[in-house]
């Protein structure tokens, strides 16, 4: 069903929620799954990922260069476009299917809009809106959660993609920019956002810090 879309998650030290995330998007009608694995020190969950394409960092780089690496990856390939989803089961199979089918439709950017609730950790919720109000205040734009990770992008956008600049959360923001400077027709869809016991990689105060100083940031 969704053949014309590529799944990329990139990864560092998943734990074997990976595999649920990978068995759930094969069950919705993904096939053309990447995954980048950004230096990770255990290498024992990807040797039962044999059947997939997986794209390895000799060290780790950041969620960024992992993006980065995905795309450029795609480019090569016959398809319409890339969703990128995370690793930790954060983001419901039923979200991901909404943000594709938008995709597919309007052939657009698509972006994924949390709708935060109770469960939501306080410093998590505070950063994006903080940082949602900064970036629509400066770039006269209505995004209501810069921090999503579960994006669809056209194809022939991937090669300006690989040129934003950022290494790692703060990768996600400069896209942001980059499509806004651009006038990007963006479309959004509300998806849940899902909190549970996993492990983040996203580190409350640095990563907001890189967040903030990359929004507030002159632009070229």
């Amino acid at each position: 069903m969704y053949d014309d879309i590529f799944v990329l998650i990139p990864t560092y030290n998943p734990s074997l929620k990976l595999y649920s995330v990978i068995d759930n998007l094969k069950e919705a009608g993904f096939n053309n799954i990447v995954i980048v694995d950004d230096g990770s020190e255990d290498k024992a969950v990807f040797k039962r990922l044999k059947n997939y394409k997986v794209l390895v960092h000799d060290k780790n780089m950041g969620k960024g260069e992992a993006l980065k690496t995905g795309f450029k990856y795609i480019t090569s390939t016959d398809c319409l476009g890339v969703i990128t989803v995370d690793d930790d089961l954060q983001q419901d199979i039923l979200d991901v299917k909404k943000v594709a089918n938008k995709f597919l439709e309007s052939k657009k950017v698509v972006l994924g809009i949390r709708t935060f609730n109770r469960k939501t950790p306080f410093e998590r919720k505070l950063a994006n809106k903080l940082s949602s109000f900064i970036f629509n205040h400066k770039y006269k734009t209505n995004i209501k959660d810069t921090q999503t990770g579960l994006r669809c992008f056209p194809k022939e956008m991937l090669n300006d993609l690989c040129l934003v600049s950022g290494s790692r959360f703060e990768y996600e923001i400069n896209v942001l920019k980059y499509l806004a400077l651009n006038n990007t027709h963006m479309d959004y869809v509300l998806i849940k956002a899902i909190y549970a016991d996993e492990v983040s990689h996203y580190k409350s105060f640095k990563d907001s810090y890189r967040i903030l100083k990359a929004i507030l940031k002159k632009d070229k």
